[in-house]
């Protein structure tokens, strides 16, 4: 499967991604932005896959730059749920030197519409921590609205973390 945007294209996740996703995650750029920061490794993707993947619980997509080709990231709608016709949304961009060049935000709205069109889903949420500034003001440019300040809801490294639950729903339109 392939959905394509004006500067990426999100191409199906395959076991070939394997080494690139476990690359991304581990690197620090990345990892310190996720709730789960244990290390990443090969046996847990493909459990990942075969787990989430196969089973129709989850659906991911390697990020492409289209000019280049190149992977740059991972895009991705986990825990489906079809009988309350929700999905929560997860991204990161692997390659450092594209972050802040627009991809995740043109990411998040073509799987949001994914989500909405194919899948059938009302509402695709999204929790990033709450000092994450730079995510949240990418998720609200895709159309995602706070719903919510969970506060010391989790603890990473020691510290406790706010938490900034968000949610774009079916039919609404993105505030410009």
């Amino acid at each position: 499967m392939r959905l394509e945007g004006n500067r990426i294209v999100l191409m199906e996740l395959t076991d070939g991604d394997t080494a690139d996703i476990v690359r991304w995650r581990n690197q620090e750029f990345v990892r310190r932005r996720f709730l789960y920061q244990e290390p990443f490794t090969s046996e847990g993707h493909r459990s990942w896959i075969k787990n989430m993947i196969e089973t129709g619980k989850a659906v991911q997509f390697i990020i492409r730059e289209k000019e280049t080709d190149a992977k740059i990231g991972s895009v991705y709608l986990r825990d489906i749920d079809r009988r309350n016709l929700k999905a929560e949304f997860g991204i990161f961009i692997g390659e450092e030197d594209k972050l802040g060049c627009g991809y995740g935000r043109e990411a998040a709205e073509l799987i949001t519409d994914y989500g909405f069109s194919v899948l059938g889903l009302n509402k695709i949420f999204l929790r990033v921590l709450a000092e994450n500034e730079r995510a949240r003001k990418s998720y609200q440019r895709a159309g995602f609205t706070e719903e919510g300040l969970f506060k010391q809801d989790c603890v990473l490294n020691g510290k406790k973390q706010d938490l900034v639950f968000m949610a774009k729903f079916a039919g609404e339109k993105r505030a410009e």
